[in-house]
């Protein structure tokens, strides 16, 4: 019972500093473009970062990934472990898996807003 209580604390913890350090990934994004890198470009290119910034890692679709994680892990948990604590190890576990994938999700989203904005203001983006 204290491993599995040392466990899904140590898990909670490296969840949290993933999703954390992922906070203003993307965003930032600076694609490569065919042509100059103008005055114009690097405003364009802040506008289109700051666009992008709007979408945010704490929408919905992690929100529901989370606790569609956390019901499956709940379940599993309390399955193999047939306790409390393995349903409340498997919910931490499962909700930090789903909350993490919704996260990379956000950050491929943030990614082709700043190349989609860039590529509508005239900028020819390649990669």
């Amino acid at each position: 019972m204290r491993i599995q209580k040392t466990s899904a604390i140590m898990a909670m913890a490296c969840g949290s500093l993933v999703l954390g350090g992922c906070a203003n990934t993307a965003s930032g994004y600076r694609p490569i473009v065919d042509g100059y890198e103008d005055d114009v470009y690097h405003a364009d290119l802040a506008d289109c970062q700051a666009l992008a910034k709007t979408k945010r890692y704490d929408n919905g679709d992690t929100k529901t990934a989370a606790l569609a994680g956390a019901v499956v892990g709940g379940a599993v948990g309390a399955i193999e472990d047939d306790s409390v604590e393995g349903a409340i190890a498997g919910i931490l576990l499962g909700g930090l898996i789903g909350a993490a994938g919704a996260t990379e999700e956000t950050r491929t989203e943030r990614k082709n807003i700043v190349i989609r904005c860039m590529g509508g203001r005239g900028h020819p983006v390649v990669g």
